[in-house]
């Protein structure tokens, strides 16, 4: 007898996004200003990710809201992280959490904190059990994430494996472009957006063709680039309006005084696993001098975390009927 059961979770998920809304909306009522850059900005990303669910992936969008406790997993995880963010807040535990020691890893330097490990250990146990429930979904019918869970600390180090290698990449490559600046000036950005672009699209299928990969962890790595790469064609442009949408590329033009001032930047992240962050809004606030919404900022992550696991459902839909191997379906 199952201890925990969907109808659990679901009230779990409610009573916690709740929570965190309402936090999030008394905590933007005492911010002054931003509030009209926050609510445009949040209808049209909310307009541009329903029109491309519409047009480039009906079934998986389809699919996804009929059978909504897909989405669990992502609104606990969601509850989960800000309550590790609340925590944090507290005078001793905070200090404990954040304190933090310099990490170099070839060109990359960070620091490392107990909070730090905390959120990456949520996002890899989210991811393997985000992954392990759509496998289940498409093979089966069943939308209840429940009994995916079981597959969290099979796979965990697997799926951590492979979202290191993802991101990793990603910042040791941006780390070395970077340091091209001072010799190419802005042109330096151009090959940083096309290694973006590159890198997720060969990566796209890495976490569901890689899953449950017998023989090896870089067999399964091996066989996701494979996936990825050998059907790319199926969601090529589905992966470029997510990123676009992301915030891959940012542009910003004014006019003040006769004078016309341009802001462009590039913002490579990792699409392979379940990006929910809008470059967007951070930057344009920037520009704009405007303060990010707390309310905002998450109604948009609700938005593009959703956005994601429907990608990542269509990228599942699309792998099963044609390449129906032991990487996707071996359990």
């Amino acid at each position: 007898m199952r201890k925990v059961t969907v109808r659990t979770l679901r009230l779990v998920a409610l009573i916690g996004l709740a929570i965190v809304l309402l936090v999030d909306l008394i905590s933007s009522l005492r911010v002054t200003g931003g509030l009209g850059l926050g609510i445009v900005l949040l209808i049209v990303m909310a307009l541009a990710v329903g029109l491309t669910a519409l047009v480039l992936m009906p079934e998986a969008a389809g699919a996804l809201l009929r059978n909504k406790d897909l989405l669990l997993p992502f609104a606990l995880t969601l509850v989960v992280g800000k309550l590790l963010e609340w925590i944090s807040a507290a005078q001793f535990l905070g200090t404990t959490l954040k304190s933090s020691l310099p990490l170099r890893f070839i060109s990359v330097s960070f620091p490392i904190s107990l909070m730090f490990v905390l959120h990456i250990a949520l996002a890899i146990a989210y991811a393997t059990w985000m992954t392990a429930a759509l496998l289940d979904f498409v093979r089966t019918g069943n939308s209840d994430p429940v009994r995916a869970l079981s597959e969290v600390p099979k796979r965990f180090s697997r799926i951590m494996g492979l979202e290191f290698i993802g991101w990793v990449i990603v910042m040791v490559v941006t780390s070395m472009l970077l340091q091209l600046m001072p010799l190419m000036g802005g042109w330096a950005l151009l090959p940083m957006a096309a290694f973006g672009v590159m890198w997720n699209f060969a990566t796209a299928a890495v976490l569901p063709a890689g899953f449950a990969m017998e023989g090896g962890f870089w067999r399964s790595f091996r066989a996701g680039v494979g996936a990825s790469l050998g059907y790319l064609s199926k969601w090529w442009l589905l992966l470029l309006v997510q990123m676009a949408l992301l915030g891959l590329v940012f542009y910003y033009q004014s006019s003040s005084g006769g004078n016309t001032n341009v802001s462009w930047s590039v913002n490579v992240f990792w699409t392979g696993g379940y990006e929910d962050e809008c470059r967007w809004y951070g930057k344009l606030a920037e520009v704009m001098h405007a303060p990010k919404l707390p309310l905002a900022n998450t109604l948009l992550t609700l938005l593009f975390g959703g956005f994601a696991i429907a990608i990542k459902l269509a990228i599942v839909q699309r792998l099963q009927p044609t390449a129906p191997s032991p990487e996707l379906t071996n359990s």
